[in-house]
């Protein structure tokens, strides 16, 4: 799709974003492209932030916002670093194949790349001018006046712009701030914690015909997938009461060990392998979307800070992603046709609301589908998975992976 050219003006749009996350690097980047100024604020030192558990599948769909932000460059830097999401499946615990997916079911040559978290932090973090990002700066409270918004940190400091766009998280300070408390209402626990890391593949028995794969127990499952550079994250989810650790059995990797020792290999040779030190565990929250709205005036969120989602379909981050698309996009075409930014940033909101609801609501189902913890449950997942076709599967999730922003992405004639 063409992109159009903008010349940046003295009446140029001037962004703050609060969090230097996917989402808020990526919109960072996106804002630049389009000829609006930016400030990227995050409480964390620089190396916490460039930090990060894991790896994280970045599929078609973002894939697509990347391919067109920064003139293809972070698309270029993530298949450099990355490892490209190929043929992969879901398999019982015992090893049984139950479905099987693959880029030339869909006829693409890959189905998006997976990275270290560090590493997509890094990419995107370098796509970014120097003195773009502000670090050590926590966001403290907001003033909206008619002509523009001011930014309040912890620390004094302030911050004036034309939108206020919080990219913070699970627990945002900005929805805080939105909706007049100290802290928003507790998340919604989805039952079940994650641990998370990477190990070298070295010798380890894996399938060299696949790319990825999860495995499938009852009330437990663990996955693996490739992140370039011979390396593989793994995840494992089990169902367990909030706020609980490894503690009582001698650590994460024995958890991991006792949980896991009866699955099929490469699974019990994987945890063997494992550095205790690098086992990060988690538990799983999501909220419930807030609807057609959930700015107001020139405030906005995204990612998140806005529909946080369970991770059982890989789109937390790609839906990061695409709402800096978006946002972006309703930015600059209200500015051509006078809108004041108020009004554009609802639009914004309205056009994400069903997407973004509906893969919350397919997260959780997918979330029980995997963790269904009876005997009988788990053997009637297992034969239907098998008996479904590949096509009928991939039909299923047309909607979600086929996403196309439909509007060109605005850009500077000069990049940074």
């Amino acid at each position: 799709m063409a992109m159009q050219e903008i010349t940046t003006t003295d009446t140029a749009l001037k962004a703050i974003i609060i969090g230097g996350g996917i989402g808020g690097l990526t919109c960072a980047r996106a804002c630049l492209d389009a000829g609006i100024e930016v400030e990227l604020y995050e409480k964390r030192d620089l190396d916490s932030m460039l930090s990060g558990p894991g790896g994280i599948f970045i599929q078609r769909n973002a894939m697509r916002i990347y391919e067109q932000l920064w003139e293809g460059r972070i698309l270029q830097h993530l298949y450099e670093r990355g490892g490209k999401i190929l043929k992969g499946g879901f398999f019982s615990d015992k090893g049984t194949l139950l479905y099987l997916n693959s880029p030339e079911f869909v006829k693409a040559e890959d189905l998006g790349v997976c990275l270290l978290r560090p590493e997509l932090q890094h990419i995107l973090y370098n796509a970014l001018p120097e003195g773009t990002v502000r670090t050590n700066a926590a966001f403290a409270d907001f003033c909206q006046t008619p002509d523009g918004i001011q930014v309040l940190f912890a620390d004094g400091r302030e911050a004036w712009g034309d939108v206020l766009i919080g990219a913070d998280g699970l627990y945002s300070k900005v929805r805080s701030r939105l909706e007049g408390k100290e802290q928003s209402e507790p998340p919604i626990y989805s039952g079940m914690c994650c641990w998370r890391g990477w190990f070298y593949k070295k010798d380890l028995p894996l399938d060299e015909r696949y790319t990825w794969a999860e495995l499938w127990g009852c009330g437990n499952r663990f996955g693996y997938f490739d992140v370039g550079g011979g390396r593989f994250a793994f995840y494992g989810f089990s169902n367990t009461a909030a706020g609980g650790n490894d503690e009582a059995v001698g650590g994460a990797k024995k958890a991991l060990q006792a949980l896991f020792s009866s699955y099929a290999d490469p699974i019990p040779a994987i945890i063997e392998t494992l550095d205790e030190q690098s086992i990060y565990r988690d538990d799983i929250f999501d909220r419930e979307p807030k609807g057609m709205q959930w700015g107001r005036g020139r405030v906005t969120l995204i990612g998140d800070a806005a529909h946080p989602v369970q991770p059982n379909l890989g789109q937390g981050g790609c839906m990061a992603i695409e709402d800096c698309f978006e946002l972006v996009k309703y930015l600059i075409v209200g500015q051509e046709t006078g809108e004041d930014i108020s009004a554009r940033l609802r639009q914004f909101e309205q056009s994400r609301s069903q997407r973004v609801e509906k893969v919350f609501t397919v997260s959780r189902q997918v979330g029980k589908l995997g963790q269904t913890d009876s005997p009988i449950g788990c053997f009637l997942r297992n034969w239907i998975y098998r008996l479904t076709p590949t096509w009928l599967g991939d039909l299923q999730f047309k909607w979600l992976f086929d996403y196309d922003a439909k509007s060109p992405v605005y850009r500077i004639r000069n990049y940074a």
